[in-house]
């Protein structure tokens, strides 16, 4: 076995070396010689030293594996040497030359610190052997570090592992308890404090009855480890502060098959549920919004025939006009769903033009007016001083701006008012429309542009609607830069900002 030296102050140990580099420090040439000699005929890469002065600089300037060294020498002695390579390069063999009278100096330095002495006179198969045995330590040592060393970066690769796993484990947005087979709980991620709303802490090594409030929740875990089987199920709201959850518990066994616990994932489907819920209700909404006009259109066609089978004339001209009214409500509503459609899959092209805001507004009015009238509603057109225009798709902007003051109007109570007024600053212009109706809540208030959404209540509840208007209105003012600010506040009013970029006078 040899050794590669890779620096001055570091021996690199493999199964097959390369040299051994051995210094010899002695004042007596003949000693120096005949060491030499028996270790040079075993490949060794041999150095030699006349005393302790120029041992010490070859060792601060060189590396080596091996040092001997007489003890007893002028100047620096070996007692020195070898206090400074213990000192400085511990990794170094010493191996003490001495004469027999010196016998216990040589049994001095090995407590010291050296490897071994050989005594004067020596054959070189002894020195050999000697040395042998020193590269032999030498050699256990450097497989000493190696396993220490990988076993080291075992160790930090498992901590590594560790730590992405924890790391992984304490983004998911899904709640993970794990459970032992009495069902306590082992570990959780941080989201099972937020989604589960556990009180208790800490809640590792608690059964999981004290930390979840909602028996089901424990029944599942309880069932899929005594059954060994996965459950799947979802808790209805009221179990657990109003939340839709959705579980999947799946028994975890060893790798000799043996049950060992429960992990359990909870992901918080309350926004699919409103979802499905929102779906619903447009549905029960659309078959009534259909039903309802349908049915009276069939009736007054009824009454139209009859009326005008006895030339009520006058009868049948009113009943004609609420028919086209109910076609016409009809014709909004599958407008309103086309028009949705087509603008949140990105097929509409908007012919954008400048258009001079005054003349949408006023024709906006003029559609708005008989509304306003029939409920004595007040609407009020406050101008900016000066003329503005804005690049916009007349026919969409124009039915936009149409549902915020329909709105108005709609949900203002008789006798009140709606006031349209209009600002410019930083570039844009600022549409508003104030009313004086019933308002909206603060939980409402983040909803009103969702597809569906409808206030419910009291007061909206003879108010009829899709819940598709502020949603096209959304998407219509987007798609134009705009955007969209809106202030309400119950029994006070609402006021719906749209703001859009000058364009440059025509």
């Amino acid at each position: 076995m040899k050794a590669k030296v890779c620096s001055k102050d570091i021996m690199v140990w493999n199964t097959v070396m390369d040299d051994v580099r051995i210094l010899i420090i002695d004042d007596e040439k003949v000693i120096r010689e005949g060491v030499s000699r028996a270790l040079s005929k075993m490949g060794y890469d041999i150095v030699k030293a006349e005393d302790g002065d120029r041992g010490l600089e070859l060792l601060q300037e060189q590396a080596f594996n091996i040092v001997l060294t007489d003890l007893m020498m002028p100047g620096i002695d070996g007692f020195a040497v070898l206090d400074w390579i213990v000192e400085n390069q511990p990794h170094i063999q010493v191996i003490v030359i001495t004469g027999f009278a010196t016998v216990s100096k040589a049994v001095t330095a090995m407590k010291q610190g050296a490897f071994d002495f050989v005594g004067k006179p020596f054959t070189p198969d002894y020195i050999r052997v000697v040395v042998d045995r020193a590269i032999d330590k030498l050699t256990l040592q450097a497989e000493t570090e190696q396993l220490r060393e990988e076993k080291k970066i075992g160790l930090e690769a498992i901590d590594k592992s560790q730590s992405r796993l924890k790391t992984v484990f304490g983004c998911m947005a899904e709640a993970v308890l794990v459970t032992d087979t009495d069902s306590v709980v082992v570990h959780h991620n941080p989201a099972a404090i937020k989604i589960l709303e556990i009180q208790t802490d800490p809640v590792i090594g608690k059964p999981l009855s004290a930390s979840i409030r909602d028996q089901a929740a424990v029944e599942m875990v309880t069932e899929a480890i005594k059954k060994s089987i996965v459950v799947t199920r979802e808790f209805a709201p009221g179990t657990i502060s109003r939340k839709y959850l959705r579980a999947h518990c799946s028994p975890v066994t060893s790798d000799q098959g043996l049950l060992i616990g429960s992990v359990t994932t909870f992901e918080d489907i309350s926004a699919h549920k409103q979802i499905d819920r929102m779906k619903s209700d447009f549905v029960a909404m659309v078959a009534h919004e259909l039903k309802a006009p349908l049915a009276s259109i069939e009736q007054m066609i009824y009454a139209s025939q009859i009326g005008c089978e006895y030339e009520e004339m006058n009868s049948c001209n009113a009943l004609h006009k609420r028919m086209t009214v109910r076609t016409k409500d009809l014709l909004s509503l599958i407008d309103n769903l086309l028009n949705l459609s087509k603008l949140e899959s990105g097929t509409v092209v908007f012919n954008l033009e400048p258009v001079k805001g005054t003349e949408i507004i006023k024709d906006v009015i003029e559609i708005a007016s008989p509304q306003a009238e029939g409920k004595s509603i007040k609407m009020i057109y406050d101008p900016c001083e000066t003329d503005w225009w804005f690049n916009i798709d007349y026919d969409h902007m124009r039915t936009a701006i149409m549902n915020i003051v329909s709105n108005g109007v709609k949900y203002t109570p008789e006798g009140g008012e709606v006031i349209i007024s209009t600002t410019i600053s930083g570039g844009f212009v600022n549409l508003t429309v104030k009313d004086s109706g019933i308002g909206i809540s603060k939980e409402d208030l983040p909803h009103i542009f969702d597809r569906f959404f409808r206030v419910k209540g009291k007061a909206t509840r003879h108010i009829t609607g899709s819940g598709l208007g502020l949603a096209l209105v959304k998407e219509v003012v987007e798609a134009h830069q705009g955007f969209i600010d809106v202030q309400s506040s119950p029994e006070v009013g609402t006021s719906v900002t749209l703001s859009f970029p000058l364009a440059k006078s025509v």
